[in-house]
C-alpha cells in the first residue's frame, strides 16, 4: 500500500481519549458503519457525540437496537400515505406541516382525533378545516398564520395564499414576528406566488426583519419595477446588516438601479473582499487592498498537519485568547508547512481587518495551469481556509472538503488499492483529488462561477439549473441569476470562490477581470456546453 493511502486502526478504544468535535463524529459515523460495532458500543458512543444529524441519528438506532430509538427513525421518514398506516405514536412523531399540508381537507378530522393533545399543530386545523382557509388565516394570529404559511407545500401556499392581495396592516403585524423572514425568502423564491409577491411591496418592516430578507424584498420590489422601494429596501438593508458583504451586496444592487457612482465609491472602500467591491475597484481602476498573501518556510518541529484531532486542541485554546495573544501565537506556526494554520490565526488576529490568501504546499500544483492553481486555491480557501485536517458537518474532509463517498469513487476510478478515506487529511492527496475532480466538471463548465456551483451542489445540479433558464438574457443578467439561485448555499459559495479566483489570479502574476467574467456567463459557448 503506497504511505500517502495507510490504513488507521480505528476500534472502539480509539474514541477514549478523543474531544468531543466533529472529527470524532466522522470517525464515530464511519466506525458505527462496520460489522464488528456492538449494540453496546454503539450506546456508548451515541454519549459522545458532539453534532447529531439526522442522518446520524438513523445509523444510531439502527446500531444500538433501542426500539424507541428505531420507531422514532422509522416514523420521521415516511411519507404521509404510509404515516397515517401506522399507531397514534407514530404518527405523532412522523407529522409535521409540509406532510400535513398535502392531506385533502376530508381526511384532516381523522388525523386531528389522533393527534397528542400538546402538540403546535392543532392550532393550525381551526384554518385548515374552514370553508376560506385565506380569510380565516387572516383572522388567526401571527405566529399562528406564518407557522402555516411558511410550512406548507408550495401547492397549498398557491392554492389559498395566493388569491388576493393581502392587507398591508395584517402584512405589518407579520414583519413584527422573526418568522416573517423566513416567508418572505421562501415567497420572494418562488415566482408562482405573484399575488404574494406583490403585497409585500407594500409592507412596512419592523425591526425584525433582517438584512437579507430586507434585500429579498429589494429584488422583489425590482422584480415589479419598483425601483425607488427597491432602493430604500437595500437601504434598510444596508443599516441592519451585521456582515460587510451584506451591506456591499445592497450598494452594489442601489448602483445597479441607479448608475450612481457614488455608491461605486462607497463599494470600494470596503473592508471585505467579495465580487461587488472586487467590481468597484476594477470600475474605477484602483488597486486591491487588505490583501496578505504570506510566504514561509522550513517545517514545524511537531505539530502533525493531518491528524484532525491536533487543531481541534489548538483552538480550543485559541477561543479563549485575546487578538494580540491570538497573534503572538500564531508565530508558533510560521512555518511552510504550516502556512493555512498560521494564516488563519492572524487574519483572526486581525479581527478579519486584513485577508489573508496563503498559497500552502505550491510544489503540489506547481504543474498546473495559472487558471488551474487559481480556481484549485479559490475553492480551498472557501472550503477550509487550506487547513488540511479539518471535517464539516456533513462530514467532508480535508482541504479540498471531499465527501467520502466522491473521494472514495474518484479513488475506485482511479484503481486506488487500499484506500484509506483519511488520507484525505493529507495535502497532497486532497490537491491530487480536487484536480481529478476539476477535470470532470470542467468537460462540461467553463465560468469559475459554474464550477464552484457544481463544485458545491453537484453537476447534475447545476445543469438542470442553466437548463431551466438561468443566466439568459434580461434587465439586470447576470446578477439577477447570480441572487435568486434557489440553492442558498450553493448561490453564496459560487459568490466568494469566484472573488477568490480573481484574487489568486493577480496573485499568481495573471490578472483576470471579473467584469469580463460576469459578461461570459450570458455567453453559453464561453461559460458551458449544456447550453450550446
Amino acid at each position: 500500500m503506497h504511505p500517502l493511502f495507510a490504513s488507521q486502526n480505528v476500534d472502539f478504544a480509539f474514541f477514549q481519549d478523543k474531544p468531543q468535535s466533529l472529527a470524532k463524529d466522522f470517525y464515530i459515523y464511519e466506525y458505527l458503519q462496520s460489522d464488528r460495532v456492538t449494540p453496546k458500543e454503539a450506546t456508548m458512543l451515541f454519549g459522545m457525540v458532539h453534532t447529531m444529524n439526522l442522518r446520524f441519528f438513523h445509523l444510531f438506532a439502527k446500531k444500538m437496537e433501542n426500539p424507541e430509538f428505531q420507531k422514532i427513525s422509522y416514523c420521521m421518514d415516511l411519507d404521509i400515505t404510509r404515516l397515517m398506516k401506522e399507531d397514534d405514536a407514530c404518527l405523532n412523531i412522523g407529522i409535521n406541516s409540509a406532510k400535513l399540508t398535502s392531506l385533502p381537507k376530508s381526511q384532516l378530522a381523522n388525523i386531528k382525533s389522533r393527534l397528542s393533545p400538546n402538540t403546535p399543530l392543532l392550532k393550525l386545523f381551526p384554518i385548515m378545516e374552514s370553508d376560506n382557509v385565506y380569510e380565516s388565516a387572516l383572522k388567526s394570529d401571527a405566529q399562528t398564520f406564518l407557522t402555516l404559511y411558511t410550512g406548507s407545500i408550495s401547492a397549498y401556499k398557491l392554492a389559498h395564499f395566493n388569491q388576493n392581495i393581502l392587507p398591508k396592516a395584517f402584512l405589518d403585524s407579520l414583519s413584527l414576528s422573526p418568522k416573517f423572514n423566513a416567508m418572505v425568502y421562501s415567497t420572494v423564491q418562488n415566482d408562482k406566488l405573484d399575488m404574494v409577491q406583490k403585497s409585500l411591496l407594500y409592507v412596512t418592516p419592523s425591526l425584525h426583519v433582517n438584512a437579507k430578507s430586507l434585500f429579498y424584498l429589494g429584488l422583489n420590489a425590482l422584480k415589479y419595477h419598483e425601483n425607488n422601494k427597491a432602493i430604500a429596501f437595500f437601504e434598510q438593508s444596508i443599516e441592519r446588516a451585521k456582515k460587510q458583504e451584506e451591506k456591499d451586496r445592497a450598494l452594489f444592487w442601489q448602483y445597479l438601479i441607479s448608475n450612481n457612482a457614488s455608491y461605486l465609491q462607497k463599494l470600494s472602500q470596503s473592508s471585505d473582499i467579495n465580487i461587488y467591491s472586487l467590481f468597484a475597484l476594477e470600475t474605477l481602476s484602483l488597486p486591491l487592498h487588505n490583501v496578505v498573501s504570506p510566504h514561509l518556510e522550513g517545517t514545524h518541529p511537531y505539530f502533525e498537519v493531518s491528524d484532525p484531532f491536533a487543531w481541534i486542541e489548538i483552538m480550543q485554546r485559541v477561543y479563549h485568547m485575546s487578538a494580540q495573544e491570538t497573534e503572538i501565537f500564531a508565530q508558533s506556526f510560521k512555518y511552510a508547512n504550516t502556512l493555512p494554520h498560521y494564516s488563519y490565526l492572524m487574519e483572526r488576529a486581525t479581527r478579519y481587518s486584513k485577508h489573508y490568501y496563503p498559497i500552502p504546499y505550491p510544489e503540489e500544483i506547481a504543474d498546473y495551469s495559472t487558471h488551474r492553481q487559481a480556481l484549485m486555491l479559490a475553492i480551498a480557501r472557501q472550503e477550509s481556509r487550506f487547513l488540511p485536517s479539518v471535517v464539516s458537518t456533513s462530514y467532508a474532509l480535508g482541504m479540498m472538503q471531499f465527501m467520502p463517498f466522491v473521494a472514495r469513487d474518484i479513488a475506485k476510478k482511479e484503481k486506488l488499492e487500499d484506500f484509506n478515506i483519511a488520507a484525505m487529511f493529507n495535502p497532497k492527496v486532497a490537491y491530487l483529488f480536487g484536480n481529478i475532480h476539476l477535470n470532470f466538471l470542467e468537460r462540461n463548465l467553463i465560468s469559475p462561477l459554474f464550477v464552484a456551483y457544481a463544485y458545491n451542489g453537484g453537476i447534475g445540479f447545476t445543469k438542470r439549473h442553466l437548463q431551466a433558464g438561468a443566466f439568459s438574457a434580461g434587465m439586470y443578467e447576470p446578477f439577477w441569476s447570480m441572487e435568486t439561485m434557489i440553492n442558498e448555499e450553493s448561490r453564496e459559495y459560487g459568490k466568494k470562490v469566484l472573488a477568490n479566483y480573481v484574487v489568486y489570479r493577480h496573485l499568481l502574476g495573471d490578472d483576470v477581470s471579473i467584469k469580463n467574467l460576469f459578461e461570459k456567463l450570458l455567453i453559453p459557448s464561453a461559460s458551458d456546453r449544456f447550453r450550446n
